[in-house]
């Protein structure tokens, strides 16, 4: 028999960039998602043998997916730039193994590998393997398909058939997309039913089958009252859920076996690459190489290793990998009572909303729908589309913001949108993740950005939000256990700190020497009045200024965010640089530096290479030109983080130690016990941690210390240290 291999290709570029430790080149390119990638479809091609194979990608752009739910991975925001810079590489080695690969606008890649695999089925014997990170596509698991998915590693792998799947998840692989129906998956922001979780949604499926024959009204009769209310308020995402986790296997594309099949490849173009790209260890392992059925390592040889100018950043990388382990490992405690309150209000809030909005525009429609909503604004209300994308008449935010004077009912679904957020991703989610400690064990990924920022998955917890009512509110659900108290430790205003550091503008440097506020002081500046006269309106247009710079907007974008004229927000612009002239001097010595060599980089000297500084078209220039500005800052400010987090991670046991007069020694249980302090999370600036009340300050003081000369800065460096119950409701300590 003979066998089509199908491979998904984002799915396992994204298992492979979180599972390789962050790994570059001797020019400083990061390589680890293509190292990984690599190896398991070196490993693939030796151990499956495959007589055809092809790899999907998506494209760009919403789905019908999207079109049917605006939130759907709503969760998951941009891809890191850490991996997107990682593509073109993926591509040439593809490319050169002779692998055809395909995509289609407007289609997952699993929707394709599904069509492909249908029409592969009618073909006399030939097997169906599909190689993937991602467990949608096991709903296609049958007699001649199988599924073969990465576990814990990228060498462990796990063959699934009918009878694999079902020891494993209690129901057959079709059932799955009644499984997403009930209990929905967070990673792709399919909300399923509120409440119901993975073990009653697998006892629903095993005593029912389908969620049409669930909501059969004598055998929703039979179930707990409680379950049948659950059910019956969550009829609608149900089945909605239900729709968003179905492939479509009808695809526009056919099969084509003959060009799939696994040909001869120009194996000198292929060990070129290879050498360029410094994955020696692998070169053994192509196809046609005597040693090419060795497993994978996980990490590549020492060729594949920085230049000494950038192995401080590597060195750093990994000694803060074991701090996230022991985070994950740890988790923050959930109070999920509060969230299932705070729920209740929230969609009480939804429902009026939407009455509010059916009301102003006359009848109901679906809100989620961006295809319903385009026909009501620019159809009914006869607003102006202010901009098209692919899919039509855009109706995002941007464009909602825009338009919010124009009908009273756009704030009023602004709002909803805000609030339909919350829920999806954070009061509905979050739930799914605590395990039966209580707990969320958040995975921590050391790569998160290009810039060197960490990250987190499962769930993305670096989303919470931070400004707002409502963002301070979900943070109450993120509570200390009995005993113990949450101190959190937050740099203040690093980033701007950080550019007045590499720009050596006096204006800054004053600003920050002299303890002023930095946003009245630059609109001070701007507006050319004393402190003491600046008004909050001014003082906001200092603070958006401030970030603007950092991120290098323009007029354009400026204008947008401040509610102005372009004029007026060029005005802005041009007054802000003639007061901080030498940031402007900076920023193009920063852009000229790029462009000559191809990267920039960060006090630390971590690089990041920026080819859209080459590229012809004018908006992607205009992007790495933004990029190359915002690097060497924030760069910098992920570094210091986590030197902090290493720093503070040694000598969390050394202060313990002292304070309980070198009793660790003879009885280390103290360290994981009641007199311990942890540190739970990391978001941004900010590290929190779960302490004994008992030990905090002494803790704090450390951190604190830690944290302020983790990188000595012309001006100095503050760290806000503050405590309380919950990380929502927390107060100023001073230490």
């Amino acid at each position: 028999m003979k066998r089509l291999v199908l491979v998904d290709g984002n799915a396992l570029l994204h298992r492979a960039y979180h599972a390789t430790p962050p790994l570059s080149t001797s020019k400083g390119e990061l390589v680890n998602a293509v190292f990984g990638f690599t190896s398991m479809i070196l490993k693939e091609l030796s151990d499956l043998k495959p007589d055809y194979m092809a790899i999907a990608w998506d494209e760009k752009g919403p789905t019908f997916r999207h079109q049917a739910y605006t939130q759907y991975k709503a969760t998951r925001g941009p891809v890191e730039d850490g991996l997107s810079g990682q593509y073109e590489r993926v591509h040439q080695v593809v490319d050169v193994l002779n692998i055809p690969e395909f995509s289609v606008s407007g289609y997952e890649a699993d929707d394709l590998i599904g069509t492909l695999a249908l029409q592969a089925e009618k073909e006399k014997n030939l097997e169906i393997i599909i190689l993937t990170g991602d467990r949608d596509i096991m709903q296609l698991i049958d007699k001649k398909i199988k599924v073969l998915m990465p576990k814990k590693t990228l060498s462990d792998v796990g063959m699934y058939g009918e009878e694999e799947f079902a020891v494993k998840y209690g129901f057959m692989p079709k059932q799955i997309i009644e499984y997403k129906a009930l209990a929905g998956d967070a990673s792709d922001n399919i909300p399923g039913v509120a409440g119901i979780g993975d073990v009653s949604a697998t006892k629903l499926i095993q005593q029912f089958g389908t969620i049409e024959k669930i909501y059969q009204q004598e055998n929703l009769k039979t179930l707990p009252e409680r379950l049948q209310r659950l059910l019956a308020e969550g009829a609608e995402s149900a089945v909605m859920s239900k729709k968003l986790a179905t492939l479509d296997l009808e695809a526009p594309i056919k099969l084509d076996l003959s060009a799939c099949k696994v040909s001869d490849y120009e194996h000198g173009n292929a060990e070129r690459l290879f050498e360029e790209l410094e994955f020696k260890s692998l070169i053994s392992r192509l196809p046609g190489n005597s040693a090419s059925g060795s497993a994978p390592s996980a990490i590549p040889s020492t060729s594949t290793s920085p230049r000494n100018d950038n192995k401080t950043t590597t060195d750093l990388d990994l000694a803060v990998k074991s701090v996230l382990e022991k985070m994950s490992e740890v988790g923050v405690l959930i109070d999920l009572k509060f969230l299932n309150i705070l729920g209740k209000a929230l969609k009480g809030r939804l429902t009026n909303l939407e009455k509010e909005i059916y009301s102003k525009v006359g009848h109901e429609f679906n809100l989620n729908s961006p295809k319903q909503l385009s026909e009501v604004l620019f159809d009914e209300l006869k607003l102006p589309v202010v901009r098209k994308t692919k899919t039509g008449r855009s109706t995002d935010e941007a464009t909602l913001n825009e338009l919010s004077s124009a009908n009273p009912m756009i704030p009023l679904l602004l709002e909803y949108r805000v609030l339909f957020k919350l829920v999806s991703t954070y009061i509905d989610a979050l739930p799914k993740f605590v395990l039966e400690d209580g707990r969320i064990h958040s995975t921590f990924n050391v790569e998160g950005s290009a810039t060197g920022r960490l990250s987190s998955q499962n769930p993305n917890l670096q989303n919470i939000p931070i400004r707002g009512q409502m963002g301070g509110e979900i943070r109450k659900a993120f509570i200390a256990p009995k005993g113990k108290i949450l101190l959190g430790a937050d740099y203040s205003q690093i980033e701007l700190r950080i550019m007045a550091h590499l720009s050596k503008d006096k204006n800054l440097e004053k600003a920050f020497n002299e303890g002023q506020d930095i946003h009245t002081a630059t609109a001070a500046k701007i507006f050319k009045i004393s402190l003491e006269k600046v008004t909050k309106q001014q003082r906001t247009v200092g603070k958006t200024m401030n970030f603007a710079t950092l991120y290098g907007q323009g007029p354009h974008a400026l204008s947008r965010q401040l509610g102005v004229e372009y004029e007026l927000a060029r005005q802005y612009i041009s007054e802000y640089f003639e007061q901080f002239s030498m940031v402007r001097d900076w920023m193009q010595n920063t852009l000229e530096f790029g462009y000559k060599n191809g990267y920039v980089e960060t006090l630390w000297g971590r690089k990041r290479y920026i080819p859209e500084l080459k590229a012809g078209n004018r908006m992607l220039k205009a992007a790495g030109e933004r990029a190359a500005i915002n690097h060497p800052v924030q760069g910098t400010a992920a570094d210091m983080i986590k030197r902090a987090m290493v720093d503070i991670d040694r000598e969390m046991y050394k202060v313990l130690s002292i304070k309980y007069k070198g009793k660790i020694k003879r009885h280390p249980e103290l360290v994981s016990g009641s007199l311990s302090c942890e540190m739970i999370l990391q978001v941004h600036d900010e590290l929190l941690f779960e302490c004994n009340e008992n030990s905090y300050k002494e803790i704090a003081k450390m951190v604190k210390e830690k944290m302020e000369n983790a990188l000595k800065l012309s001006v100095p460096v503050v760290v806000d240290l503050k405590v309380g119950p919950n990380w929502g409701e927390m107060k100023s300590l001073t230490i």
